[in-house]
This record gives C-alpha cells, structure tokens and sequence, in this order.
C-alpha cells in the first residue's frame, strides 16, 4: 500500500521527486568524499570542517564557516565552475566570480571599492616608518591594476576604483615623510603589446617588472642590466588567479617567461637555494610561484658583480619577478614579505644595515595588507 501511494505521489508531483533524489544524491556523494585540502583550479586553501564549541555556535561563527566548507567541498566542485562559466557565456554574461571578461582574452578584476579606513592606517604605518629611521632613503613603488594601464581592453560600464589619483595622492603624501615615490604611468603604460601585465593573472608580466625596474634605476641613478645577452627562457600553459577565479572555458593562456641572470647566492629564511627560480613550479599550476621561491619572509641575495650597495624590498609578489633585475643593480637584496616576516623589521634593520629601502606593492594589496603595522616594531 505504502509503495503504491509512492508511485502516485512520483507520477503526480515528478519535478518534486526529481529534485529530492537530486539532493539525496548529492548528500550521500558528499559524504562519501573525501575532503580537499587545497584547490588547484583555483590555487587556494579550502575551507575545512570548522570546530564545533559553544562559542563558535553563539557568534555565529561555526555557521558562516560551515557554510563555506560546504560551499568548498561540493562534490565535483570543479565541473560544476566550468559548467557555469560555460551557461553564462552562452547567455552573454560577460563575468564571473568578481572577474571580467575583456578584449583580447584578458580577465580583469571586479574592484569596486576597498577600505579606506585600512588605506589611511597603512600610509600612517608608512610615516611611522619613516619617523623610526629618519637617515636611511626611502623609495616607494605602487602599481596600479591591470584594469587601470589596459582600459581600452576593459567592457564598457566597468566602473572600478580609479587607482591613478590615489597613487598620486599616496606619492604627494609620503613625499612630506621623506619618500622617493617611483611612478609607473609611462612604464607601463601602452596597450597589449608588448604584453605587461598577464591576461589570466594579476600580476605584471616580466617585461611589466623589466619596465618597473628600469624606471627605478632612472629615478635613483643606478645602473640597470640590459637583457640584450641574457638568455632567456619561457614556459607556455599559465593559467593564473583571474582564472582560478572565473574558470572561463575559452581563457587564452600566458607564457611565464624569466632571464639567466647571475648572483652569487640566494637565502631564504636561512636556507640556501640553487638560484633566482624554483623550476619545479613550472609543473604546477601556479607557475608564477617560480620567482623567487614564493613568498618568504626573509630572502637574501649577494651578486659581487653588482655595483656596490644594499636595498631592503618590503614587498608583496609583484616584486617576486622584480628583485631578479634589481639583483644586477645592487650587490646585496634582502627582501621581505611582512605576511610572513618571523622576526622584528627593527631588528633585521640593525643587522643589515641597508643604504636604501624599498616598498612595493599593487594598490589592492596595499590598500588591503593587514601586516603593515608591523613595521613600527
């Protein structure tokens, strides 16, 4: 009888029975999968199942978390983001995931606004930099956003942060404290080609970092490399964060590409490495992660073939595909990524000595960075 009135109520109400199966389905599949530490396609760590306390239940927190672990380790999560991608195109959607579609196979980003209260607490952490350590000179170095150098490759009606005349109004103010600032507009300005930034990433291409570099040598009087009998080598099939993001099935990929350029070591956070790059990035999805090792919190590089004098970085990773070009131009560079800095700026300071400092970051990331008051101590 039981089962008689369950073949009516399929036969009369089949969408609802569909969608219930579907739902039972996609429980048992998650449950019987295991869960993902980290997300290749989409180059993160994932949410893991969140603690359970009394606490984490009263604030909130174990839900929000919660529901990120189960928005993370969706069964198939990753056909499910191309499928996506694949319907939206086909309705003329032309964004996704904070991502959008430009000319020419270039992803920018979705940045329409950022916190102003973190910008003004990360310029004051800068001028109490500068108060600290009034003697050694101070450069500054932000780069604008893809976005911002390609807008004749941007959809029509993207209204993002206008990035230039924050810049201006972060080198106008930092100026009073002492620091160099290292505008990038005619570095990096031009359209595609050549190509400065990536199409699929957000970072700046090699050349973008070369143009960077040069502009600096220029503003300071150093003497920069020319890569006119460097040997040069290119990795083609990289597929970066734009793309982790969006997932758009028809993205063209990008072509990593890095110079032989010589130094006498390379120590990162005390360990010595075999050179400026970690080839074996090159294998994996994130090859941009081949400057430099990533992002460490102490590297160290001597070129005895460089002129003499000694630069402290404080950086985010565009500077990973930088220093290799400033390490023809200074004998020694110690560079720092505060995220990962596991001693006081004040004391690697004392030790090293340096005759200039530094900074570079994008706008987002310096807008955003949450370790800049590290620099106080």
């Amino acid at each position: 009888m039981k089962i008689n009135t369950l073949v009516k109520w399929v036969k009369t109400y089949p969408v609802a029975f569909l969608f219930a199966l579907f739902l039972a389905s996609g429980f048992i599949a998650d449950s019987l999968t295991p869960t993902k530490a980290f997300s290749d396609l989409e180059n993160r760590y994932l949410q893991q199942f969140p603690r359970l306390t009394p606490n984490t239940l009263l604030d909130n927190s174990f839900t929000l978390k919660y529901e990120t672990y189960i928005n993370d380790q969706f069964v198939l999560r990753d056909g499910w983001i191309t499928l996506k991608s694949v319907a939206e195109a086909g309705l003329g959607k032309i964004e996704n995931n904070g991502v959008v579609y430009g000319k020419d196979h270039y992803l920018f980003e979705k940045y329409k606004t950022y916190d102003q209260e973190r910008f003004q607490a990360n310029l004051g952490y800068l001028e109490a930099f500068a108060e600290l350590y009034p003697e050694i000179p101070k450069s500054l170095m932000i780069v604008p956003s893809a976005y911002e150098m390609l807008s004749e490759l941007v959809p029509y009606g993207l209204e993002n942060v206008a990035q230039a005349p924050l810049i201006d109004s972060i080198y106008q103010r930092m100026a009073e404290h002492g620091f160099e600032s290292i505008p990038l507009d005619a570095a990096l300005s031009g359209a595609e080609e050549p190509q400065l930034y990536y199409r699929t990433d957000h970072h700046w291409t090699t050349l973008g970092a070369y143009r960077a570099y040069l502009a600096l040598c220029e503003r300071l009087g150093r003497p920069a490399v020319s890569l006119d009998g460097a040997a040069r080598h290119e990795q083609e099939g990289f597929y970066g964060t734009h793309f982790s993001k969006a997932k758009l099935f028809s993205a063209a990929p990008d072509t990593i590409v890095w110079y032989d350029l010589p130094v006498d070591s390379v120590v990162i956070d005390g360990e010595e490495k075999d050179g400026l790059y970690d080839l074996s990035k090159l294998a994996e999805r994130d090859k941009y992660a081949m400057f430099l090792y990533s992002n460490n919190g102490v590297t160290e590089i001597e070129n005895a073939a460089a002129p003499e004098g000694s630069i402290l970085v404080v950086k985010d990773s565009y500077a990973n595909s930088f220093v290799p070009f400033l390490a023809q131009s200074y004998r020694k560079v110690i560079v720092v990524d505060l995220r990962s800095l596991g001693e006081k700026i004040s004391e690697l300071i004392s030790r090293e000595r340096p005759d200039r400092v530094l900074f570079l970051y994008s706008f987002p990331n310096f807008v955003s960075d949450a370790n800049l008051p590290k620099l106080k101590y």
